[in-house]
């Protein structure tokens, strides 16, 4: 009897072996590369590529999916090899495959948005073994500038006011903004919001907003401005400006302009770019 049970568990054991000897002969095959961009830019085409190696398998296809949806696919045995499927937000320019890789090329939508791209690489039957690889990219467009600060002169008096504005570059998605004021950030008034642009090809816009500045009566010095132009992408993007605005009592400001008589024209330029300003955020933003 003791003799049957060993017998019975060394068949057992051999079995077991035999499975795995099986399960690491058949998935010989894999992935040894996926190239999938991070970030997109809507404007032109995106190129993703997938390396892998057979050894003694014989590929059957090769497939790449968006996120559940397939968009193409490479049948080498197949009299048209390579097919593209074109789904809702994407479109497929082409692909290219070779013996141990496949290079597809996509015209990403014209949004912020982050899919997930496979790679499926199945081998010939009758085991028709598969590997897979997944990785991810998001389409976003980069703002090329800083943003701009409009309507900030070079001297104020104790108890002025300003509108000032803050201008980002086109990015997709639009840009966030935060006003900073001697490096400390300012909270919105209820008016206050981000305004957008319509968007350009490839769904770009650029946003603004409108600051109002109290230049307190008893203040001296100097004010420091920062605007801070914010992509929210994974990690996030940043670019800012900054302006520093003199402040001058009554009796300093007569006694400057007087003996600096072209500072007069300097005032009015900064006067008509406030009142550009104005003019501009007032068609987009009743105040």
């Amino acid at each position: 009897m003791l003799s049957f049970r060993k017998m019975l568990h060394k068949n057992v054991k051999m079995k077991i072996l035999s499975l795995i000897t099986l399960c690491a002969i058949t998935s010989a095959h894999e992935i040894t590369q996926l190239k999938v961009p991070l970030y997109a830019d809507p404007r032109r085409a995106a190129e993703l590529s997938c390396h892998f190696q057979m050894d003694d398998q014989k590929l059957h296809s090769v497939k790449w999916y968006r996120d559940l949806h397939e968009i193409f696919r490479y049948n080498p045995s197949q009299k048209t090899q390579i097919r593209l499927f074109n789904v809702t937000g994407i479109m497929v320019q082409g692909g290219a495959c070779e013996t141990d890789s496949c290079v597809v090329r996509v015209m990403p939508p014209p949004e912020a948005t982050r899919a997930a791209y496979t790679c499926e690489v199945s081998t010939e039957g009758p085991k028709f073994l598969i590997a897979r690889q997944t990785k991810h990219m998001t389409v976003v467009a980069m703002p090329d500038e800083d943003p701009v600060i409009i309507g900030a002169p070079k001297l104020v008096k104790p108890g002025e006011q300003m509108l000032l504005n803050c201008t980002t570059d086109y990015s997709l998605p639009p840009s966030d903004i935060n006003w900073y004021i001697d490096n400390e950030l300012q909270k919105p008034e209820p008016w206050q919001h981000i305004e957008l642009s319509p968007p350009l090809p490839g769904g770009l816009r650029a946003s603004w907003r409108v600051l109002r500045v109290r230049v307190p009566p008893a203040a001296n010095g100097a004010l420091r401005l920062r605007c801070e132009a914010i992509l929210m992408v994974e990690p996030p993007v940043l670019r800012d400006a900054t302006a520093t605005i003199t402040i001058y009592s009554r009796t300093q400001l007569s006694k400057f302009v007087s003996n600096k008589g072209g500072n007069l024209y300097a005032n009015a330029n900064a006067l008509f770019a406030l009142f550009w300003t104005f003019n501009v955020i007032s068609k987009f933003t009743s105040l």
